[in-house]
């Protein structure tokens, strides 16, 4: 690869203040500059295009941002572009003071942490932005044909609109604006069916304003449905599911495979030499030269040590590249750069020794003092993650202090919520949210519509539609939408509420009868995220690492656990004069709770209090891991960022707690991938570099239904009724039917008055839709008319009324 000469003196000012605020923003190589992309466009990358994506996040229990940096390359980019792009990526770790995780992407090659930054995937665009710059006409639609890859984090890739493209394993949405059909190859998986029917339905909700009618064609249509062969304009063999290709490769790394060199172009010439001995050590990386971790095809490992040149730096993305073409590997293989006393957990597992910086080393434990890993999934159940952060100016529109107005969706419209209401959602339920606020002393618009976890599919196609109906008829489309889903606010939206926002279960209709108990978990990392979701009222639903409110008809009880912070209970206690005006708490320390505490939770009960405790391992976060052979081979990959909805019944799952490993078996497993997962376990703690044995890690089987709660702690946010609301594939395909029956296009209505009928079906006594039973001699055709009444369609018409009326009596069609 040439690299051009853009050597600057200052870093280039688009990145001046960026990464400050949680989040991600990206930019895209236009012209060897960096120009910022609208985030309405996250997800959208263009095959002639380079990219650079900043991801930030805060670190839990402190102050600190994280960030990791990733820059994406379309298999047409140019030379120039991908120079650029790795060029940028320096500047803007510079600019970052040095600190972030460097990743280089591939098309159609990306890393599971970048695809979890898109949790609607990602779609490939034919050709360079400009190219995709189009005059867009309302009600007009380019007709796409898109292709669904991946089970988890998915790809849906624009692929040529011709019948060539399909295959018999997985799964195709051909777009035609106002009519979307979801192609499922009679070899894809039940999940896969799953995930296209999603997809569908978000551009049918989000971008057609839920005006869209969705068609499935599966089973045993695949091959014969005339509407979509029609419409996709091509009809041939469809490709077998082996000629599709898999979905991706998945390659379980070993300690044996894993090389180490040292790489230097000191002497002018790149040099490499590897390190002989092993196990490798944390000793081996000098700060004064770069290291190549080398995994094997399945991804290598750039280490900078903090004592290079700002040149050796520079070209420690050029030396990785030429060190991929040396080993060769193809071009996609992963690249991540990592900096020396910033290496994340999965770089630190390939050494057997490694000692924190930042820990303390005493009474035969290591106690660690702050969390330095630079990607690591969170850890739901630890006193670190509700560890309370001050307040930061963060980069928003405004401080959320503008003029908000709330709707509730109710039967296809909006019903206005009370003032007093502001801030209360319930999670069955969708609202619609205007926020206006001043730019020099002009009104700007923010319209967030918010989906609760459990509203109807009716109810979230309404609030897209509404809002965009607030914004064309009020607001002259000058407003920025905003879709938010439960438990994913964002940052300004939850400022609008300063900290009083509470979830309820159930929808405005389906309450918590009054005088029974209620139940709030408070959680929040300062004054303005602070949330309480409602909860079952169960001892069960205790956590020793949080606090929660419990409220009677007589009581409020504010119950603080062990592992929680001083001001986390502060948050709680202001959180108390919203849910419970007018009443002074009553304060319950964990472990001395009053006898009318747990008769208000229906009695004493268990709940998980253990709190993990440092030891001399080395440290790594709860991870999750997807074990499936539906594509024929049994596989095993890793889940970024997990949460339950991750968890799939026709899969079996282990999630490694480092104390134990838990094989979690799906409803709909088999026989297979639960041997063969249960064998796994095993043997990836045989095989733990950090020295982990069967005998200091507890192997455990959890059943779907039936998981413990040292299982579902590490899950933030756990639903216990979530496998009861599931709905199949069966389910979804008939929920989108009553769906359509509902919502269809005009000429599709217009065609059923049109078409015509044989002369049985018209016999029939429920004769086909659209037929007009007082003239259904109308939907014959011509020629059987003829036949059936012994003359042409003039001579009948030139006959009186009565006369055609016999005429129809005898023949059978009045």
């Amino acid at each position: 690869m040439s690299f051009p000469d853009l050597t600057m003196a200052a870093v280039d000012p688009v990145f001046v203040g960026v990464g400050q605020s949680p989040g991600l923003e990206i930019w895209r190589i236009e012209k060897l500059k960096v120009v910022p992309q609208d985030p309405k466009t996250y997800g959208d990358f263009y095959s002639g295009d380079s990219y650079i994506l900043l991801h930030t996040k805060k670190v839990p229990g402190s102050e600190k941002l994280q960030w990791d940096i990733h820059f994406w390359l379309g298999k047409k980019t140019s030379q120039d572009e991908q120079g650029v792009a790795a060029y940028k990526t320096v500047e803007l770790d510079d600019s970052l003071g040095g600190g972030p995780v460097q990743h280089r992407e591939v098309e159609e090659h990306e890393s599971k942490l970048f695809l979890s930054y898109f949790k609607k995937g990602v779609r490939y665009l034919e050709g360079g932005v400009e190219s995709g710059f189009k005059k867009v006409e309302r009600g007009k639609y380019e007709k796409k044909l898109l292709q669904i890859k991946g089970k988890r984090n998915i790809r849906v890739k624009q692929v040529d609109c011709h019948c060539e493209s399909l295959n018999q394993g997985d799964v195709f949405i051909l777009d035609c604006g106002q009519t979307i059909f979801v192609w499922s190859g009679p070899r894809s998986s039940r999940t896969e069916r799953i995930k296209g029917t999603e997809v569908a339905r978000r551009i049918r909700d989000e971008e057609r304003g839920g005006k869209a009618v969705i068609h499935i064609v599966d089973d045993d249509r695949w091959e014969t449905d005339v509407k979509f062969f029609k419409v996709l304009g091509s009809k041939c063999p469809i490709r077998s599911a082996e000629e599709g290709g898999d979905d991706r490769e998945f390659e379980r790394l070993s300690q044996q495979d894993i090389r180490l060199f040292r790489v230097s172009d000191a002497s002018g010439s790149l040099e490499i030499q590897e390190i002989e001995e092993k196990p490798f050590t944390q000793e081996h990386l000098d700060s004064n030269d770069c290291f190549i971790l080398d995994s094997g095809p399945s991804g290598i490992w750039v280490w900078v040590g903090k004592q290079c040149t700002k040149n050796e730096k520079k070209s420690a993305w050029k030396n990785a590249t030429d060190f991929l073409a040396i080993r060769g590997y193809p071009n996609w293989t992963k690249v991540t750069q990592v900096a020396e006393n910033g290496e994340p957990p999965l770089f630190k597992q390939f050494f057997s020794k490694w000692q924190e910086p930042n820990a303390q080393v005493g009474m035969g434990k290591i106690q660690r003092m702050e969390s330095i890993a630079k990607y690591s999934e969170e850890k739901f159940n630890t006193s670190e993650l509700h560890r309370r952060e001050n307040k930061k100016e963060e980069n928003l529109p405004d401080d959320g202090s503008g003029q908000t107005k709330i709707w509730r969706i109710e039967n296809k419209s909006m019903n206005p919520v009370r003032e007093d209401l502001y801030g209360v959602f319930y999670s069955g339920d969708c609202y619609v949210i205007l926020y206006t606020y001043l730019v020099n002393r002009r009104e700007k618009y923010i319209i967030y519509f918010w989906q609760g976890s459990r509203s109807t599919p009716d109810e979230r196609a309404a609030s897209a539609f509404l809002a965009q109906m607030l914004d064309d008829n009020e607001l002259a489309g000058e407003a920025l939408q905003v879709r938010v889903v439960q438990n994913q606010e964002p940052e300004h939206f939850l400022r609008i509420f300063s900290g009083r926002m509470v979830i309820l279960m159930g929808g405005i209709n389906n309450v918590t009868p009054e005088g029974e108990c209620k139940m709030y978990q408070v959680r929040g990392t300062n004054t303005f995220n602070t949330r309480a979701v409602q909860v079952p009222d169960v001892a069960a639903s205790l956590n020793s690492n949080d606090v929660f409110v419990v409220e009677t008809d007589y009581d409020t009880f504010l119950w603080v656990g062990q592992g929680s912070s001083p001001e986390e209970a502060t948050m709680a206690t202001d959180m108390i004069g919203f849910l419970s005006p007018n009443r002074q708490p009553v304060l319950v320390d964990e472990g001395n709770e009053p006898e009318d505490f747990w008769e208000a939770l229906g009695g004493k009960g268990e709940y998980v209090t253990a709190k993990r405790l440092e030891n001399t391992k080395t440290y790594v976060p709860p991870r999750l891991f997807q074990a499936s052979n539906a594509s024929g081979k049994f596989r095993v990959e890793e889940v970024v960022d997990f949460s339950q909805e991750d968890l799939c019944e026709d899969d079996v799952f282990l999630l490694d707690t480092f104390d134990e490993v838990y094989v979690w078996v799906g409803k709909g497993a088999n026989a297979i991938e639960k041997k063969q997962a249960l064998q796994t376990a095993k043997e990836y703690i045989d095989t733990d570099p950090v020295g982990r044995t069967p005998d200091s890690t507890l192997l455990l089987q959890v059943k779907q239904n039936h998981e413990p709660a040292s299982f579902t702690c590490h899950f933030l946010g756990w639903d216990p009724d979530k496998w009861q609301h599931g709905k199949s594939y069966e389910d979804i395909k008939e929920e989108l039917g009553a769906e359509n029956a509902g919502v269809t296009l005009v000429d599709e209505e217009l065609k059923k008055y049109q078409r015509t009928y044989s002369f049985d079906e018209l016999k029939r006594r429920l004769p086909p839709e659209g037929v007009d039973v007082t003239n259904k001699e109308n939907f014959l055709s011509d020629t059987e008319f003829e036949q059936i009444f012994e003359m042409d369609r003039e001579k009948y018409d030139s006959l009186p009324r009565w006369k055609q009326i016999d005429l129809k009596k005898k023949v059978g069609l009045f």
